[in-house]
């Protein structure tokens, strides 16, 4: 007999056939059967709560594949996802510069561009943040692009070593101690210099006075987007104090979002002497020794960047002995065990990994492994009949839907090829993180400025897919999430894993070591959605994503 019992409802389960039922009966944070309201109200039994849906869609727990949550628990910012317009940007800092504690700087480091306003898409001015944040420090970053920052973070100290706005300026040449007030930056509050740079302008911010609350409100906002997993990629320019609040709220039951990390190497150094040092933590360390709810699974996405970084203008330009060198530490990785994880963009730049990966692949077998390309704009069908044989997984994410500009993701090239692929986003600075925008523009094609960027989008069922069960296989949680549920009568399957329904608080997560088959236990609120055409499946405009999300909060305490 089932404790609670959500009815009245559509419930889509994402299973093999996409079936949708009328109700869900739950123990604890175990989905334990599915079907019609009747069937589900026999299966509770007497004394079950039971909450009606009024129509409601229940889908599983959204997964987000590629998304750095523990940089962004690292300071307090005003997220302008999904924002737009001018006006509603600056009436959002506004806001928040009101509530700003003291000492704390006004920040919002990435996640939007003005190209994903309507109508007036001019950058914002020093004078304006002047004018909304007064005398402290602002420093509002457009994804990974640029930067404008009032005069009071101009005159703070420590901003006064590297002008990141002189042209071409290499990431090399930028100090951990701040940027330049000369020039540009001092005439405009204008900050360019690049995704390198302004990460680490990003490193010198002030951190929360309380980083254990500031994560929390990190995660509850995960939360009310209907996020409940995140593959955390690491990245540059996250501070290991971060990492260290993530696994002291787990340690105590207190995650609300599954965090699962990667080993990697953001440092930048080159040789084979800096590879050795690499690989032999790769081969001290192990994956899958924490839980479900917060464990390391891969060794990524950078290992080691002169090798395989890159982006959409710039294809990565190794020497052989970078070639050399990150071959010691894939080698390694296969030796140990590890999946893998490498960002690539640029089909230069998958040619040069899958080259290595068929090379490790000689070393040891990587199939069982599930490497994986992320990000992978250019892949082309060339490269898919590598990664079949090979096994290889895709990552790929929403970048495009900020900025018409970005590369655009072979979305049904991948559909197409019978690959294990999954959506991410890339959040919190070179994207925005919510699902919903990333399902819209799946299925959609088109950028939140509104122009067509993808010619074969995805329907909307195969999108969800690909946010939640493709996902789970991705990290190795297929036998956990977005399983579906077992119909009435039959035993609860103990693997599947949804969130719970509305009205019930999380009640923590109670650590056990995950093996595999048996996980641990994370009562995630979701639902999600109002009900609509295709299956009971709608995704909101961009319009109604403020207003939808905002209304969720109610369903999402905890």
């Amino acid at each position: 007999m089932a404790p609670l019992a959500l009815v009245n409802g559509k419930i889509v389960t994402v299973d093999e056939r996409f079936s949708v039922a009328s109700a869900v009966a739950l123990d604890g944070d175990r989905i334990t059967a599915a079907g019609t309201s009747q069937q589900i109200l026999a299966h509770a039994g007497p004394g079950a709560e039971v909450v009606d849906l009024g129509g409601r869609t229940v889908i599983p727990g959204l997964i987000d594949n590629h998304n750095h949550v523990v940089r962004v628990t690292s300071h307090c910012e005003v997220r302008l996802e999904g924002v737009r317009s001018r006006d509603a940007a600056l009436a959002a800092l506004r806001a928040g510069a009101a509530e700003l504690p003291p000492g704390q700087w006004l920040l919002t480091l990435g996640g939007w561009h003005e190209e994903q306003w309507a109508g007036d898409r001019r950058e914002l001015t020093r004078d304006e943040l002047d004018a909304v944040a007064g005398d402290s420090p602002a420093f509002i970053q457009a994804q990974s692009d640029h930067a404008v920052a009032n005069t009071a973070w101009l005159d703070a100290p420590g901003v006064s070593t590297v002008d990141v706005s002189a042209a071409g300026l290499s990431a090399a040449g930028v100090s951990a101690a701040g940027v330049s007030a000369a020039g540009e930056s001092r005439a405009t509050g204008r900050i360019s210099g690049g995704l390198v740079a302004l990460n680490r302008a990003a490193a010198s911010f002030p951190p929360p006075a309380d980083r254990e609350a500031a994560a929390r409100r990190v995660l509850s906002w995960y939360n009310s987007l209907g996020l409940t997993t995140v593959f955390d990629p690491g990245g540059v320019g996250v501070a290991e104090s971060s990492y260290d609040t993530i696994r002291d709220l787990a340690a105590r039951g207190e995650l609300t979002l599954r965090v699962l990390t990667t080993l990697g190497d953001s440092a930048g150094g080159r040789g084979a002497a800096h590879a050795a040092v690499f690989a032999e933590r790769i081969k001290q360390a192990r994956p899958f020794t924490g839980d479900l709810a917060c464990d390391r699974i891969a060794v990524g996405e950078i290992y080691y960047a002169a090798f395989h970084w890159d982006h959409a203008a710039s294809p990565p330009r190794p020497t052989e002995a970078d070639i050399a060198a990150a071959q010691v530490i894939l080698d390694a990785a296969a030796g140990a065990g590890w999946p893998v994880q490498t960002h690539s963009v640029t089909p230069e730049g998958l040619d040069l990994v899958f080259d290595a990966y068929e090379r490790a692949d000689r070393h040891r077998p990587i199939r069982p492994l599930r490497w994986s390309v992320t990000h992978a704009e250019g892949l082309t069908a060339a490269h898919l009949e590598r990664a079949r044989r090979l096994g290889v997984t895709v990552q790929l994410r929403s970048q495009g839907v900020i900025r018409a500009a970005s590369a655009p993701a072979p979305l049904r090239l991948l559909r197409d090829s019978g690959l294990s692929w999954g959506l991410g986003t890339d959040g919190t600075r070179a994207a925005q993180i919510n699902p919903f925008i990333t399902l819209w523009w799946a299925v959609t094609g088109q950028s939140l400025g509104g122009d067509r960027i993808l010619e074969a989008p995805l329907t909307r069922e195969e999108a969800l897919i690909a946010h939640t069960r493709s996902n789970a296989h991705l990290m190795f949680r297929e036998n956990d999430l977005g399983a579906p549920p077992r119909h009435p009568g039959r035993p609860a399957d103990p693997r599947p894993r949804l969130p719970h329904g509305p009205r019930r608080r999380n009640q923590g997560h109670h650590p056990a070591r995950h093996n595999g088959r048996r996980p641990g236990g994370l009562r995630l609120p979701n639902v999600l959605g109002q009900g609509g055409a295709g299956r009971g499946l709608r995704f909101f405009a961009p319009a109604e994503l403020t207003a939808h999300n905002r209304g969720l909060t109610a369903h999402n305490r905890g």
